[in-house]
C-alpha cells in the first residue's frame, strides 16, 4: 500500500508550478481516454477482470486529479495556481462528462457476466449504469452531444459562481473607541484602528460572526449583514440565470419536466414532490414556535428601543443573532464570551482527535507538513493500532481567494490494499492576526469543526472500499449529511465538552455554565430552522420551473418570506453568495432530511445514557461510516436502527424550547444565573 506520508499527490505536489501541473493534467487525461478506448475495444465475454476492474482504476485516477485541483482552485494563496487548479478541474469534469455518456462503454457494461460477481460489485456496477443512464448515455448522438456540453458549460458556470464568492470579500469600516462595543476583548484587539483612525471588519467569518453577536450598535450589525448577504451580488446573479437555464435545458433533454425532478430521483427522498411535501411540513410545524421567539426577541429589544415595533434581521430571531445572545444570556446565565475564553483552538482540536481516538479506536498523530499549499495548514494521520486509516489536512485560517465558509474536501479517494483516502478540512474559523495556541473559538465554530470532522471521519473510515462507485462519493446527497449532524451533538453535550473545554492555563469550564448552556439549548431553534427550510424551499423553487424572464431576486425574496419570522431585507441578495445552488443544486432539503436520519440515530445513543458509549459508537462507525455508498442508504439506516427511520425524535427536537420546558420543570430545577 502507498505511504500515507507522501505529501498530495507524488506525481501532482501541491509545490508543482501550473504550468507543469497542467502538462501532467492533460497527459494524464489523454492516457486515460486511450486506456477507455481499450477497454470498449475488449473481445469476448465481458467480465469483471476485463472491464469493470480496469474502468474503475481509470475513473479512480481522473477523480484524484479533479479532487486535487478543485483543492487548489479553492484554496491556495497564488492566483496562478487557483487559476491552473480551475482549468484542471473543469479538463477531469469534461472527461467524466464524455465518459458518461460513451455509449459503447454504456453497452459493454449492461453485457457483462452477473453471475461470478460478488455483492459489491454488482452495487458499484449498478450504481454506474444508473448514472450513465441518468447521463444520457440512451440518447442518440445528438442528444449525447448536446447533454455533454451543457454538462460542461454547468460546470465552468459553477466554478465561476464559486470563484466569486470566494474572491468578493467586502469590508465594513467603523470609527471611534466605541465603535466595537459589546464584541470580545481579544476581538477588539486584533482589530486596532489604521492611522486614520479606520478600523475595517471584512465580511470573512472570523470578522463578521462576532458582529452579528456581540455588537451593541445596531447599525454596525445591519452593515455587516447588508454586506455579507451581497457579497458576489450583482455578479453572480447572471450566472446563476445562466446555471438554471443550462440545467432545465439538460433536463428537458434527459426527459424529465424540472431539474429538480432530476436531481432528486436518485436520493432517498425519491422525488422532487416529496421534497416539497417534506419542507412544507416542516415549514408549517416551524410557524408558531418561530414566530413565538420572535414576540420574545421584540420584547427584549423595547427594552433597548422602546418604540421598536418589529424585530430586524440583524437583531437576531431567525438566524440567530445579537438578541438571541442577549435572551441565552439573561434568561439562563450563558455568556458565550465566557465559554469562549475555555474555547482555545488547540484544546478544541486537541479534544475533538482525542473523542475519535474514544468513539473508533484510532490514534491522530502529526503528519510532515512541508510542501503543502500553505504554511498555516496542518497535516495529521488517523492510525488505529500499527494501521494508518488515513491522512487529513486542517486549513483554518481565511486568506484572499480562499473558500470562504467551512467545509470538508476529499482530496484522494482511499482503495482497500491499494491507496490511502486523504481529506482536508478548509474552514474559516481562527483571525490570521491572531497566532493558532492564541486563538479563541465561538460555541458556534466549534459546533461547525465537528459538523465538518464527521464528514472527515467517514470519509476517512470508508476509504478502504474497493470499488470507485461504493465509496463515499456515491453515497445519497441527502443523507451524506446525517454522519455530520449526528457529530455535531458530541460538541452540545456537556460530559463531552468539558473533557477538552479549559483555558490556556488548563482551568477547565465550570460545569455550572456548561449545565445553564443545556439548559438553554434549543433558544431560537424553531427560527433558524424555519429559515433553513426557507432556502429548501427555494433551492427546490430555483429548479422546479423555467425561469427564463423570471426576476430571480423576487422569486427568491417571496419563497423565503412563506417561511422567514422575520423579514429578509430587500436589498440583500444572499442567493447571489449561496455556494449550495451550485453543489446541492435542488437538493438543500438535505439539511434537514439529513437532521430526521441523525436525531434518530442519536436516539439510540440517548437510551444507552452516554453519547460516547463504546460498543454503540463501534456498531455505528461499522454499520453507517465504514460502508460508504457501498448499500442504499436506507439499508444502512435500517440495519443500525433495526428498525425503519421516523420523523418522531426528530420533530421532538426542533420543537423543544427551553422556556417551555423550564417551566415545566420540577421546582428548583432549570437554569437561570
Amino acid at each position: 500500500m502507498e505511504a500515507a506520508n507522501a505529501p498530495g499527490l507524488g506525481e501532482y505536489p501541491f509545490t508543482l508550478p501550473p504550468a507543469e501541473l497542467e502538462r501532467r493534467a492533460d497527459l494524464l487525461l489523454a492516457s486515460a481516454n486511450q486506456e477507455l478506448d481499450t477497454i470498449d475495444r475488449t473481445v469476448g465475454d465481458r467480465t469483471v477482470e476485463n472491464t469493470l476492474a480496469p474502468l474503475d482504476r481509470v475513473l479512480r485516477r481522473v477523480a484524484d486529479l479533479s479532487s486535487h485541483a478543485s483543492l487548489l482552485f479553492n484554496t491556495h494563496p497564488d492566483p496562478g495556481q487557483r487559476d491552473a487548479g480551475r482549468k484542471v478541474s473543469e479538463a477531469s469534469e469534461r472527461f467524466f462528462t464524455a465518459f458518461r455518456v460513451r455509449r459503447g462503454t454504456y453497452e459493454s457494461l449492461r453485457s457483462l457476466r452477473p453471475g461470478p460477481m460478488d455483492a459489491d460489485a454488482r452495487h458499484a456496477l449498478e450504481r454506474l449504469l444508473r448514472e450513465m443512464r441518468r447521463a444520457g448515455a440512451e440518447l442518440d448522438d445528438e442528444g449525447r452531444r448536446k447533454v455533454q456540453a451543457l454538462n460542461d458549460e454547468i460546470d465552468v458556470l459553477g466554478n465561476q459562481f464559486q470563484e466569486n464568492i470566494n474572491r468578493l470579500t467586502r469590508t465594513v469600516e467603523v470609527r471611534g473607541p466605541g465603535a466595537l462595543a459589546g464584541l470580545p476583548a481579544d476581538y477588539v484587539t486584533a482589530h486596532p484602528p489604521d492611522a486614520q483612525g479606520v478600523i475595517r471588519i471584512t465580511t470573512q467569518y472570523p470578522d463578521a460572526a462576532p458582529v452579528m453577536l456581540y455588537a451593541d450598535d445596531p447599525e454596525l450589525r445591519r452593515r455587516m449583514q447588508h454586506a455579507s448577504m451581497n457579497v458576489a451580488y450583482p455578479e453572480n446573479i447572471a450566472v446563476l440565470r445562466q446555471i438554471l437555464h443550462k440545467r432545465t435545458e439538460m433536463a428537458r433533454l434527459l426527459g424529465y419536466s424540472s431539474f429538480a425532478d432530476y436531481a432528486t430521483e436518485d436520493k432517498m427522498i425519491g422525488s422532487a414532490a416529496t421534497a416539497r411535501t417534506f419542507v412544507t411540513e416542516l415549514g408549517e410545524l416551524l410557524r408558531d414556535p418561530a414566530r413565538e421567539h420572535v414576540r420574545r426577541v421584540l420584547a427584549r429589544k423595547r427594552r433597548d428601543h422602546p418604540d421598536a415595533t418589529q424585530v430586524d434581521l440583524w437583531d437576531g430571531g431567525a438566524v440567530g443573532g445579537y438578541y438571541d445572545m442577549k435572551l441565552r444570556q439573561e434568561d439562563f446565565g450563558v455568556d458565550l464570551k465566557e465559554l469562549r475564553e475555555y474555547l482555545p483552538y488547540p484544546r478544541v482540536r486537541d479534544g475533538l482527535f482525542t473523542l475519535c481516538g474514544r468513539l473508533f479506536d484510532v490514534r491522530i498523530v502529526p503528519a510532515p507538513a512541508d510542501g503543502l499549499w500553505h504554511p498555516t495548514v496542518d497535516a495529521y494521520d488517523m492510525v488505529r493500532g500499527t494501521e494508518v486509516v488515513g491522512r487529513f489536512y486542517l486549513d483554518m485560517v481565511p486568506r484572499e481567494g480562499k473558500y470562504n465558509h467551512a467545509a470538508h474536501f476529499t482530496l484522494r479517494i482511499g482503495e482497500g490494499g491499494v491507496q490511502l483516502p486523504q481529506s482536508v478540512l478548509v474552514c474559516n474559523f481562527l483571525d490570521p492576526s491572531t497566532p493558532k495556541d492564541d486563538a479563541r473559538m465561538e460555541y458556534s465554530q466549534v459546533v461547525t469543526f465537528f459538523h465538518e470532522f464527521g464528514h472527515l471521519v467517514h470519509s476517512l473510515l470508508s476509504g478502504h472500499i474497493r470499488w470507485l462507485y461504493n465509496g463515499m462519493g456515491f453515497v445519497e446527497r441527502d443523507f451524506i449529511e446525517a454522519p455530520s449532524q449526528l457529530f455535531e451533538e458530541w460538541a452540545r453535550d456537556p460530559p463531552t465538552l468539558r473533557q477538552f473545554a479549559a483555558k490556556p492555563d488548563g482551568t477547565p469550564v465550570p460545569m455550572a455554565l456548561l449545565e445553564r448552556l443545556k439548559a438553554s439549548e434549543g433558544l431560537g431553534r424553531a427560527g433558524g430552522w424555519s429559515f433553513q427550510a426557507g432556502l429548501s424551499a427555494a433551492s427546490l423553487g430555483f429548479h422546479d420551473r423555467d425561469t427564463t424572464g423570471v426576476d430571480l431576486d423576487d422569486l427568491f425574496h417571496s419563497i423565503m418570506a412563506s417561511y422567514m419570522p422575520v423579514t429578509m431585507p430587500r436589498d440583500t441578495h444572499l442567493h447571489a453568495a449561496w455556494g449550495h445552488l451550485v453543489g446541492y443544486s435542488a437538493c438543500y432539503y438535505t439539511y434537514a432530511w439529513s437532521a430526521v436520519v441523525a436525531r434518530d440515530f442519536l436516539s439510540l445513543f440517548l437510551a444507552r445514557g452516554s453519547l460516547t458509549d463504546p460498543e454503540l459508537a463501534g456498531r455505528y462507525a461499522a454499520k453507517i461510516l465504514a460502508p460508504g455508498g457501498s448499500r442504499p442508504a436506507a439499508d444502512l439506516v435500517r440495519d443500525f436502527l433495526g428498525r425503519e427511520m421516523t420523523h418522531a425524535a426528530f420533530e421532538r427536537w426542533i420543537l423543544d424550547d427551553p422556556y417551555r420546558r423550564r417551566a415545566t420543570a420540577a421546582p428548583g430545577a432549570g437554569g437561570g444565573p
